[in-house]
């Protein structure tokens, strides 16, 4: 049985009966910026994530942690493990002499999650909880054009540069605070 009849411009004839509409599952609204920075969470590693920050830092090209010295943390985005960072407490000469520095040695997130401005609140907490003054360095690769960015949206100091890696420097007098943009 036909219910409408219709030409491709006018329509003929019509049910008086409407179909009825397909229900649309409801939808949760976008989260806000201050709900997505409460997802956002770290602890400490464990046995169980060295399966997951082995495979992480072999795609960095790093050798996995193997010294009780690095502090490695779980990145989490509500619960979820996201990424890896590892750092240390070491000297390092930062352009004014040998100083006392948390050497950050690896930094990891996901590629789902790259591009969110994610490590900055990262760093932020961690900052927060472990070390809220002092100077902060990390080594860059020469051809990770994005870190380079950060770094200098950052106010990161360029210590040193060579063809094949640049060290920065952060120095921080309070905790570290995520800047817009970067």
């Amino acid at each position: 049985m036909v219910r409408t009849v219709s030409t491709s411009e006018t329509r003929l004839l019509r049910d008086p009966r409407p179909r009825p509409r397909a229900r649309r599952p409801c939808q949760a609204p976008p989260p806000t910026a201050a709900a997505a920075a409460e997802a956002l969470g770290f602890r400490t590693m464990g046995a169980e994530d060295l399966p997951w920050v082995q495979a992480w830092t072999a795609q960095l090209g790093l050798p996995g942690p193997r010294t009780t010295r690095v502090r490695s943390f779980i990145l989490t985005e509500e619960g979820r493990r996201v990424g890896y960072l590892a750092a240390r407490a070491t000297a390092f000469n930062t352009g004014q002499g040998r100083e006392p520095v948390m050497w950050i040695c690896a930094a990891y997130l996901i590629p789902s999650h790259r591009g969110r401005g994610l490590l900055p609140r990262f760093c932020e907490k961690l900052s927060a909880a472990h070390y809220g003054s002092g100077t902060a360095v990390a080594r860059v690769a020469a051809d990770n054009a994005t870190m380079h960015r950060f770094m200098a949206r950052g106010g990161w100091r360029k210590i040193r540069a060579t063809q094949r890696f640049t060290d920065y420097a952060l120095a921080l007098t309070r905790p570290f605070r995520a800047r817009a943009g970067g």
